[in-house]
């Protein structure tokens, strides 16, 4: 009989213990904790900006950019701003652009703002403390191709005066 109760008591904690360990029967403290993210948040840098500008830009149909900034002033603003511009033929460099711009929004780009005026077009898009001014330049007389920017700065940059109104929107 001594044996029978041994036996039945020990399965019972085998089958408290495998349960308890599947999260079938446990304690409050662990149902109520919260799942730790598998992926930390990586920071969102000038060159993850660059990076993905230059990766969108050419799978939305764009040719390869320029991501020079000769001719602007030094400056630790450099490193928040990623500038890339590129000249695309006229004759589907507006497909190309608004390609790109949707291929920014599937990669949890948000429009901040869209307007045109005259011959530029405007797009302003936002993610993680950053912002992409596009712009594409339809101005007719310089040749065969249109210019095409995408310049991504983050927020609270302190750009320089000379070159602020490149970047920000007019409206």
């Amino acid at each position: 009989m001594r044996r029978r109760g041994t036996a039945a008591a020990a399965v019972a904690v085998a089958v408290f213990t495998t349960t308890a360990g599947c999260g079938l029967v446990g304690d409050s403290e662990s149902a109520t904790a919260p799942a730790s993210s598998p992926d930390p948040v990586v920071p969102y840098t000038r060159e993850t900006a660059a990076g993905e500008i230059t990766s969108l830009a050419l799978a939305g149909g764009l040719p390869a950019g320029d991501m020079a900034m000769s001719g602007l002033p030094k400056g630790g603003w450099r490193n928040c701003v990623a500038p890339w511009t590129t000249e695309a033929p006229a004759a589907g460099a507006a497909d190309a652009f608004e390609a790109t711009v949707m291929r920014l929004r599937q990669h949890d780009w948000e429009i901040v703002s869209s307007h045109a005026e005259k011959d530029i077009t405007y797009r302003t898009l936002a993610k993680r403390g950053w912002k992409i001014y596009a712009r594409y330049y339809a101005m007719e007389g310089f040749g065969p191709d249109r210019i095409v920017s995408l310049t991504a700065v983050e927020d609270g940059c302190a750009l320089p005066e000379r070159i602020r109104g490149d970047y920000e929107d007019p409206a």
